[in-house]
C-alpha cells in the first residue's frame, strides 16, 4: 500500500440514477399519454354505448305501455282545455301523461314525450311531454308544431334511431332516442322520444376522465418511483466500481471488490465480469509498480555506484593527489634508508 489518498467522492451516482430517470420518464409519458389518450376514448365511448341502452331500454317500455289505437284517437278526437291548452279532461290524455310520469320515475334521466307527424310532413305535432309535469313553464301544448333541427326525429316515426352527438334545442341540451308508436295493424301512428340531459352526459364523461386522469397518475407515479429505485439499484455497481478505479488511479490499490463479484451462476451479469477483469488489471498493475519500483532502485544504486566511481577517479587523477602520491613515495624509501623523514 502506498501513502496516497483516496480521490474525493464524485456525484456519478447521482447524475447517471437521473439520467436513467429521466430517460424512463419520457418514455413513460409518451406511452401513457397514448395511453390515455385511447382509454379515455374507450371509455367515454363505452359510457356512451351504456347511456344509449338505458335510453333504448327506456323506450321499448315506453312504447310498449302505450296502446297505439288508443294514441291514434286522442291524437283525432282529444278536445283541448283553452285555459290549460292541454286535452285534460280526456281521461286517454290523462293517463298517457300518467304513463310518461311513471316511465320518468322509473329512470329519472329519461325525459318522455310523443309526437306525430305534421299533415305538411316536415314538422311534427306534440302530443304528450312530461315537461307539462315536470317543467310545466317549458311544457309544450298540446299539438303544437315543431320544426325539428335534424333528421332523426321525422325518422323516429319509423325506424327506432339515436342521436349520442349532443344538440341543442329550445329546451336544453340533449342526446336523443326515438321510436315508433304502432297502432293494431302494425302501422305507426306516431313515436316516443327520449331525451337524457347532455348536462349528465357531460359529468358521465367527466367523472370517467377524472378517475381514469387518477388511476393513470397513481400508475405514473408508482412507476416513476420504482424507475428511481431500479435505477439507483443498477447504477450503484457501477458507481461503485468508477470511485474504485479513481482510488486505483490514485495508487490505493486495497480495494474490496467482493461485493461486485459475489454473484454466481444465473446472476453473473456484465457488472461482474468488468469488476473480475478488473481485479486482475489491478493486480497487474500493482506487480508492474513494484517491479518498476525494484528497478528503479537498483538502476538508482548502479548510478550510485557509477558516480562514487566517477568522483574516486576524479581524485585520484588529480594533481592534488599525484603531488600527494610522490611526498608519500618519497618519505618511505627515506624511511627505507634510514635517513630521516
Amino acid at each position: 500500500m502506498t501513502d496516497a489518498q483516496p480521490p474525493r467522492r464524485r456525484r456519478l451516482a447521482m447524475s447517471l440514477s437521473l439520467k436513467l430517470l429521466i430517460a424512463f420518464s419520457l418514455v413513460f409519458s409518451i406511452v401513457f399519454a397514448m395511453a390515455f389518450a385511447w382509454f379515455d376514448r374507450f371509455t367515454t365511448q363505452s359510457a356512451l354505448e351504456q347511456i344509449r341502452e338505458d335510453m333504448a331500454n327506456t323506450l321499448h317500455a315506453a312504447v310498449a305501455g302505450i296502446d297505439g289505437d288508443q294514441f291514434a284517437a286522442l291524437v283525432n278526437e282529444g278536445e283541448v282545455n283553452p285555459a290549460t291548452g292541454v286535452p285534460d279532461q280526456d281521461p286517454r290524455y290523462l293517463e298517457h301523461q300518467a304513463w310518461l310520469e311513471t316511465l320518468h320515475d322509473i329512470e329519472p334521466r329519461a325525459n318522455p314525450y310523443t309526437y306525430v307527424k305534421s299533415p305538411e310532413g316536415r314538422d311534427v305535432l306534440w302530443v304528450g311531454d312530461i315537461f307539462r309535469i315536470i317543467r310545466p313553464a317549458d311544457g309544450t301544448q298540446f299539438l303544437d308544431s315543431y320544426t325539428p333541427q335534424a333528421d332523426f326525429i321525422l325518422q323516429g316515426l319509423s325506424n327506432e334511431v339515436s342521436n349520442m352527438e349532443i344538440y341543442s334545442d329550445d329546451w336544453g341540451a340533449w342526446v336523443s332516442t326515438y321510436g315508433p308508436i304502432m297502432n293494431a295493424q302494425g302501422e305507426p301512428v306516431g313515436a316516443v322520444g327520449i331525451d337524457f340531459s347532455a348536462d349528465y352526459v357531460g359529468q358521465v364523461k367527466q367523472e370517467i376522465r377524472n378517475n381514469v386522469l387518477r388511476a393513470f397518475l397513481i400508475t405514473y407515479g408508482v412507476l416513476l418511483v420504482v424507475v428511481f429505485i431500479l435505477s439507483r439499484v443498477l447504477t450503484r455497481p457501477i458507481v461503485r466500481l468508477t470511485r474504485m478505479a479513481s482510488c486505483v488511479a490514485s495508487g490505493w490499490y486495497d480495494q474490496d471488490f467482493s461485493g461486485l463479484v459475489s454473484s454466481v451462476g444465473l446472476l453473473r451479469d456484465e457488472i461482474t465480469s468488468l469488476a473480475e477483469t478488473f481485479i486482475v488489471m489491478v493486480d497487474k498493475v500493482r506487480e508492474r509498480e513494484e517491479s518498476l519500483k525494484q528497478q528503479v532502485a537498483e538502476l538508482k544504486i548502479e548510478i550510485d555506484e557509477v558516480k562514487r566511481q566517477q568522483q574516486v577517479g576524479e581524485i585520484v587523477d588529480s594533481d592534488f593527489f599525484l603531488e600527494l602520491q610522490d611526498k608519500a613515495r618519497t618519505i618511505r624509501q627515506r624511511r627505507l634508508q634510514g635517513q630521516p623523514v
